[in-house]
């Protein structure tokens, strides 16, 4: 009986230590620290210098072909995910990180992601029905009736390219595509940034 009490006082004590030893742990970064490459899908490193690399590329050359007196209103689109992995919780962030660094280039000002939902359910349209003229008058009168008019569109769009290198080890390509239109002027505007890595 003795031996039996001694048991189960061993386990009781080693059972919390070895949970312990199976929580995550975690840590603040440091400004000065890069950003994690991530082991299994994209993660913040491949998103930071894909995003960085499409907006600078877009505002460059719409910048240069349109000339305003004042700040242009832009809706961003959300993203289409076309790529081999799930988006999760950076659908939300790669819109952000977006719109963030068109108003930080100060010739645009975007329109909260609220109004861009909402004036597409009330249009009853998908973000692909923007594409044809007659569809996105109506999504752009929605947006004029709430005040929020626009004048620039832009569609975010991820796609992935994937090349097998053997037994666990492969090459994929991320391409982040910023598609630009100018209502005022017709015009579109189409840039692209890759980012290649390797998973082994």
């Amino acid at each position: 009986m003795k031996k039996l009490f001694n048991v189960l006082l061993a386990l009781a004590v080693a059972l919390p230590l070895l949970s312990a030893c199976n929580l995550p742990a975690a840590r603040i970064m440091k400004d000065s620290e890069p950003d994690a490459v991530g082991s299994r899908a994209a993660g913040a490193a491949t998103f930071d210098q894909l995003l960085r690399g499409a907006v600078n590329k877009l505002l460059l050359s719409h910048g240069a072909a349109r000339q305003a007196d004042t700040k242009l209103s832009v809706a961003v689109l959300r993203v289409e995910n076309a790529s081999s992995e799930e988006l999760g919780d950076w659908q939300e962030q790669v819109f952000d990180k977006i719109s963030t660094s068109v108003n930080e280039s100060g010739r645009y000002s975007t329109i909260s992601l609220r109004y861009i939902d909402a004036g597409l359910r009330e249009s009853r349209l998908r973000r692909d029905d923007l594409f044809i003229p007659a569809k996105r008058r109506v999504f752009l009168d929605v947006l004029e009736a709430a005040k929020v008019p626009a004048q620039i569109l832009i569609f975010p769009k991820l796609t992935t390219g994937t090349t097998e290198l053997g037994p666990r080890r492969a090459q994929r390509n991320y391409l982040l595509t910023l598609e630009l239109v100018d209502i005022s002027t017709g015009r579109d505007f189409r840039v692209s940034e890759e980012v290649r890595k390797a998973y082994r």
